[in-house]
């Protein structure tokens, strides 16, 4: 009888876990702009549009993002101001 050896041999394949996560958030990408093609009317403050779902929570995001971004700034240059 041969001596078995404590190191693991490769003969399960291991799970290729990116790659599901990827093709997870690919599917949901794709069932976002599905899901949201219909079109919707958005008033902004001086002109109306008539746009895609899709378009408007992309328009929202950017905006959010963009806000977020100046706030950090602007909440970084107050504290090195009083410190």
């Amino acid at each position: 009888m041969e001596p078995q050896s404590s190191i693991p041999t490769r003969e399960k394949r291991d799970i290729p876990w990116t790659l599901i996560g990827f093709a997870v958030l690919a599917v949901y990408a794709v069932l976002i702009i599905v899901l949201n093609r219909e079109q919707v009317d958005i008033s902004f403050v001086f002109f109306s549009t008539r746009i895609s779902k899709l378009v408007l929570i992309l328009l929202c995001l950017g905006i959010g993002f963009a806000g977020g971004f100046l706030f950090d700034r602007w909440r970084v240059r107050r504290n090195r101001r009083s410190a």
